[in-house]
């Protein structure tokens, strides 16, 4: 499996302190980061051609990688808590694969899927149907 970032890269993002305290093994970081672009893939996938190959893509899933890792690794570490700038970066680059899946976010040089798109669409519950309609 590929990850759009590095364990060197996680590490650099928390700080030296705070991920040998997390990952006391560089190596142990892998699985985090490898399921946060799994998370990336599986918003983008129905899109996108993966692996996506683009430079500015690819620097841009780095940076949502490592926020979502962030995530991963402070619920790793025992009784810590969130700071409000991670929960916010957090909702925000779910906010962003949300809306690569509602085809209102588009990376700039990434490989669009030609066939098999899926789409989905909210509606809502219909006013006038059999069951409401009886009698009438």
């Amino acid at each position: 499996m590929m990850s759009y970032a590095t364990p060197s890269e996680l590490r650099a993002r928390l700080g030296a302190t705070i991920f040998a305290e997390i990952y006391p093994e560089e190596t142990d970081a892998s699985p985090d980061l490898e399921s946060s672009a799994a998370e990336i893939d599986g918003a983008i996938a129905s899109r996108y051609r993966l692996p996506v190959t683009g430079e500015r893509s690819l620097a841009l899933l780095r940076d949502w990688t490592l926020t979502l890792t962030e995530e991963r690794a402070y619920a790793r570490a025992a009784g810590s808590t969130f700071a409000e700038k991670v929960k916010e970066r957090v909702a925000q680059v779910r906010k962003y694969l949300e809306l690569i899946r509602a085809g209102g976010f588009k990376f700039p040089d990434a490989e669009e899927r030609r066939e098999g798109s899926v789409a989905f669409a909210t509606v809502r519950e219909p006013v006038f149907g059999r069951e409401n309609m009886k009698g009438f």
